[in-house]
């Protein structure tokens, strides 16, 4: 029985009805796939193709082939050929897939490399990466080379190509965990060539067997030709080598071209002007069945796939073909990618239906695709759009009402904010001072649409809070001329917080959410609902800041309701963190349980592009808080992300990575981290939470001073709004740090401020541990409690009725450290005071 490969569905290869097994070649393969990776480097029509699809229809592995084209120089458009082949058997995985977005960083690969173990496990995966010397792009290069590298041990990736693979295997290699086929390889035997006339039922003497072996030097291609010759003529065997001799495409023209119909012909030319040959769009281009069936009779060349409802066309004929395109008419190479282009689209192919749309001078609708785009369009997504806008006609261009608001997104995503601001006050300009029409009034609402989202955006570095103003602007034109022709955009996308405000200016809080409270009628307005209730989510954010929870709840609270009336995803995830880390601050570990279901109940929400990477974000901060590091998104371990819009899903990583860093004691490494240029997040909550784990990282180092500087320096940051959540929520660590900033006679932050938050941190601490325990009970997991060898000798001396003093002079410490030591053990054991304390310790069989 055949296995089934699933097929990115643009390779180009033949399955002759009588081909020739070749055991010797599946040898080599099967030998080959044992490696994590394979090469098979030889030029056109050696077979590579067929060969290697030959040996895995009947090999016993999950065969996944991702047929490359120049296209896929793009990383965004090689990414959805890869998962739209993915999909084919995972669909669940392939939304996972698109989700993370094509792996160009550090960041993302990590995402891609934490592929949950039952999608690898158990049966052998083999990747195929077929046309391999078509890629250039350094991005998609790497990608391909950090995957093959990859620690999976029953993933093989096999790279056909003509030319030797252009990546560093040099580590691979040095293992001897690569196995390079070449053209020698390939070649057919002088055996294998008489099996193959034989099967053709073509009869020849061994000296014309030896004849065409020497001609063809055992490449397949002319092999088949000669085939196909010989069966119209088995006398002509010299002139059929002569033939070959003289010029593949002359052969191909003679032996096949010149037998079909010119109908077939300019149909076939037309194929070669796009990758996309499903069987829908093929009988939409060719209009009349019959003309397909004529193409099938030529299954040596132009094959029906049945597993991928497609037809594919072999390497050569498709270059013959290519060469033949200047025969189309300007009309039928424009109708052909139009009707290319339509299906893309409507078949989400949308990089290659934006490609098709822009050769047939559409530009209308690639606006609608990149209309759709999320709010923050990758780099080489926005790179690739702009320049088929800088590119194309500018006087149609500016013909359609969308253009400005569309470039203005490209620039934004690519940071160039002052272009943008640039050439929309120069619309607004133009535009104001002609006639009200609808044109110029959807241009000038879109002007200030974009105006008013960088000055949203860019907030956090430049104090300037007026967004509102723009908006209003926006709404007003809006009003005038409603109609939407792409539809609306109905999420904003956040970071780890709603707040964007960056400074500690006194009241700067309060204007943001002031400003952003009279925004959000305008944006929902514009924008389908939008925003709503990002400013009930920033209310409650600043009274957790503050550490006043019951208000906070009840902000939070207010900020769901209203996400979940408009479909708000990203409003009701930050809201849901909230939450949890609410519920943790109250020792409510029936509440964090009720949270936890709620994001559970977000992963089935496919409108929300974000959800795995947001959940997988929020339940490790979780896990990290009960003790289970274990459990964090294996992603979240990496290294730490850099981002060049340094406001979204980076940042709220990040803070979950360091946070992860500090649990593991990686303090020299989060350290480098955070006096690096990616650390800096421009939100001034996530500048004081880096600086609050950069003064304890200090403190764990035993660099003193450095901790107290880092300490006061979080608390200028912390002072004018009174924000004290982030020191508090550090808890035991937070107590120590506070301990000595008291003692520290340099230290100049007030002690009544220290001694507050020391308070508060214990009690954080405690009720941390309650959730702890509670977690542990439900999951029938042990409760064993690990004390310093320290902490067990106070405890000792504590049992035998020692007091503070008499405890300190036998171990010859301060009675202030003696204090700190039982407050810690306080808190590990649960207990409130000696009694407590001793009966706790009796109970686990710390002290007998």
């Amino acid at each position: 029985m055949k296995n089934r490969i699933f097929h990115s569905g643009l390779a180009i290869f033949p399955e002759n009805r009588t081909f020739l097994e070749r055991p010797r070649i599946n040898k080599l393969l099967d030998s080959a796939v044992r490696s994590p990776l394979v090469t098979i480097s030889a030029g056109a029509g050696y077979g590579k193709t067929q060969a290697v699809y030959s040996f895995l229809q009947k090999y016993d592995a999950v065969a996944t082939w991702i047929q490359l084209s120049v296209r896929d120089n793009l990383g965004t458009r090689f990414w959805e050929n890869f998962v739209r082949t993915i999909a084919l058997y995972d669909e669940p995985f392939a939304a996972w897939l698109s989700e993370i977005g094509f792996p160009e960083t550090d960041d993302q690969f990590e995402k891609y490399l934490s592929i949950p173990e039952d999608e690898i496990a158990g049966k052998k995966n083999v990747v195929v990466f077929d046309d391999f010397h078509l890629i250039e792009n350094a991005s998609v290069l790497q990608f391909i080379k950090r995957s093959v590298q990859t620690p999976f041990p029953n993933i093989t990736t096999i790279l056909i190509s003509r030319m030797e693979p252009d990546i560093n295997t040099v580590s691979l290699l040095s293992k001897g965990l690569v196995v390079s086929l070449n053209e020698d390889d390939l070649r057919f035997t002088e055996e294998e060539t008489a099996r193959y006339f034989q099967l053709l039922g073509i009869p020849l003497s061994s000296q014309s067997v030896s004849n065409i072996y020497d001609d063809t030097a055992g490449w397949a291609f002319a092999l088949h030709l000669i085939g196909l010759s010989l069966k119209k003529s088995p006398s002509h065997e010299r002139e059929a080598r002569t033939a070959m001799k003289l010029n593949i495409f002359k052969m191909i023209e003679n032996e096949i071209f010149h037998v079909i119909s010119e109908r077939l012909q300019r149909f076939l030319i037309r194929l070669s002007l796009i990758d996309q040959l499903s069987t829908e769009l093929v009988s939409i281009l060719a209009k009349d069945e019959t003309l397909v069936e004529e193409m099938k009779k030529i299954s040596s060349f132009v094959r029906y796939d049945i597993y991928l409802n497609a037809y594919l066309i072999h390497h050569l004929f498709l270059d013959y073909l290519r060469q033949k395109q200047e025969l189309l008419t300007e009309n039928e190479k424009r109708d052909t990618y139009l009707r290319a282009a339509r299906w893309c689209d409507k078949n989400d192919h949308k990089m290659d239906a934006i490609s098709y749309y822009e050769k047939a001078g559409k530009y209308k609708p690639i606006m609608k695709i990149v209309y759709h785009f999320p709010l923050q369009i990758p780099i080489d997504q926005a790179k690739f759009v702009l320049d088929i806008y800088d590119n194309g006609p500018p006087q149609r261009l500016e013909r359609i009402a969308s253009y400005c608001l569309q470039r203005s997104r490209l620039l934004i995503s690519l940071g160039r904010y002052e272009e943008a601001i640039a050439e929309n006050n120069a619309h607004i300009k133009k535009y104001s001072a002609l006639p009200s029409s609808d044109f110029n009034n959807y241009v000038l609402w879109g002007a200030y649409q974009a105006l008013g989202v960088i000055n949203y955006f860019t907030l956090p570095w430049t104090d300037r809070c007026d967004f509102d103003v723009l908006l209003e602007k926006a709404d007003y034109y809006y009003r005038l001329n409603p109609s939407n022709e792409f539809g609306s955009v109905t999420n904003i996308s956040l970071d780890a917080w709603g707040s964007k405000v960056g400074t500690a200016r006194p009241g700067a809080m309060e204007e943001y959410i002031e400003t952003l409270t009279r925004a959000i009628p305008y944006m929902m307005n514009i924008l389908n609902g939008c925003m709503y209730g990002l400013d009930d989510l920033a209310r409650g954010e600043l009274q957790f800041y503050k550490g006043d929870l019951k208000m906070a709840e009840k902000f939070i609270k207010q900020a769901l309701l209203k996400a979940e009336t408009r479909n708000q995803y990203e409003v009701r995830n930050r809201a849901l963190f909230y939450l949890l880390r609410i519920g943790v601050a109250q020792g409510d570990f029936e509440k964090t349980q009720g949270v936890l279901k709620d994001l559970e109940a977000q992963l089935e929400m496919g409108e929300y592009g974000a959800r795995f990477i947001t959940y997988d974000i929020v339940s490790s901060w979780y896990y990290l808080i009960i003790g289970q590091p274990q459990r964090v998104a294996s992603w979240l371990k990496g290294n730490f992300a850099q981002s060049s819009f340094a406001i979204f899903k980076a940042n709220f990583g990040n803070l979950i990575k360091a946070k992860f860093y500090y649990a593991n004691k990686r303090y020299y490494e989060l350290l480098s981290f955070l006096e690096s240029e990616q650390a800096p997040t421009a939100v001034l909550f996530g500048k004081l939470e880096m600086k609050v784990l950069e003064a304890a990282c200090q403190y764990q180092v035993k660099n003193r001073d450095a901790s107290l500087l880092a300490l006061r320096e979080a608390y200028n940051l912390a002072l004018s709004n009174d924000l004290t959540m982030p020191f508090i929520a550090l808890g035991k660590a937070m107590r120590t740090l506070t301990a000595a900033a008291i003692r520290d006679k340099k230290c100049d932050i007030p002690r009544q401020w220290l001694e507050m938050i020391n308070r508060k941190a214990a009690t954080y601490a405690k009720r941390r541990l309650l959730v702890i325990s509670e977690y542990k009970k439900a999951n029938n997991l042990g409760d064993d409690v690990s004390l310093s060898p320290r902490e067990m000798d106070v405890l000792r001396d504590l049992y035998h009725g020692l007091s503070r003093s008499e405890i300190a002079a036998n171990h010859d410490l301060s009675i202030n450290t003696v204090k700190m030591v039982l407050n810690t053990v306080y808190t590990k054991l649960g207990a409130d005071n000696v009694a407590d304390v001793i009966r706790t310790a009796l109970d686990r069989k710390l002290i007998k």
